[in-house]
């Protein structure tokens, strides 16, 4: 999509974030990054690694965990994501990388790990990308997602959550405003322009309450459900049973 190609190619610039500016380079960062997401006490991140097993990084990005997964042994990480920009920067670590919807997967239970990013809540059905993701999963595997969290739509002003006037603003700008203003937000409210940018500017934003995510799990057969502490978003994960 063109809006995620503009994004990872123009955001990741020194300028537009900050002190974080090495955040998609994959070095050992990333293995303390991705574990410290994970502290839920969920059995199957006491193991030290992740070798033997097989992982999908599905909406990977430039490949920021996929990078995590083959650092922590995995002994396989394929990676899809819609965007050609982000999929050409992430077959510079990870050649089992695609461009590839969400949307179009069709059912596959091989992958001992799945793993979805800040993405479902950027297509226009979240729910059934949800069961998308889990049509990948073997038994006994792990399905960990993270979407935005209804409570903190104040947090943006309007810009984010379910359809609003400040939404159509949004869409009526130029690039370079849009730039402009997640500059103003950047240095009003903290974080980076990329980070705003990536949090605004997805034709869908929608948000959830963590009692909603849960039931997600719940309806599709997962046990062991766990909520990490992750802040603004919500972190959850379970095992399929």
């Amino acid at each position: 999509m063109a809006e995620f190609d503009y994004q990872w190619k123009y955001t990741l610039e020194k300028d537009n974030l900050e002190n974080e500016e090495d955040m998609y380079e994959c070095n050992e960062k990333r293995i303390k990054e991705f574990l410290e997401q994970f502290k839920n006490k969920n059995w199957f991140f006491k193991k030290p690694s992740f070798k033997g097993k097989v992982c999908l990084d599905a909406g990977c990005g430039p490949g920021r965990w996929t990078c995590a997964l083959q650092k922590l042994n995995a002994s396989k990480v394929d990676s899809f994501d819609m965007s050609h920009e982000a999929i050409t920067r992430c077959k510079k670590i990870n050649p089992n990388a695609y461009v590839f919807d969400i949307m179009e997967l069709k059912e596959n239970h091989v992958y001992d790990f799945v793993l979805s990013w800040g993405v479902i809540h950027h297509t226009n059905n979240p729910r059934k990308a949800f069961s998308k993701l889990v049509s990948q999963l073997k038994k006994g595997g792990m399905l960990h997602i993270m979407v935005y969290d209804k409570r903190n739509d104040w947090f943006y002003e309007g810009y984010r959550g379910e359809p609003t006037q400040k939404r159509k603003e949004w869409n009526s700008l130029t690039m370079e405003k849009k730039l402009e203003l997640c500059k103003e937000f950047a240095e009003k409210k903290g974080g980076n322009v990329h980070g705003w940018f990536d949090a605004l500017n997805p034709e869908f934003n929608w948000s959830y309450t963590k009692e909603e995510i849960k039931e997600w799990f719940g309806e599709e057969g997962f046990s062991n459900i766990k909520l990490g502490d992750m802040g603004f978003n919500i972190n959850m994960n379970g095992i399929l049973e």
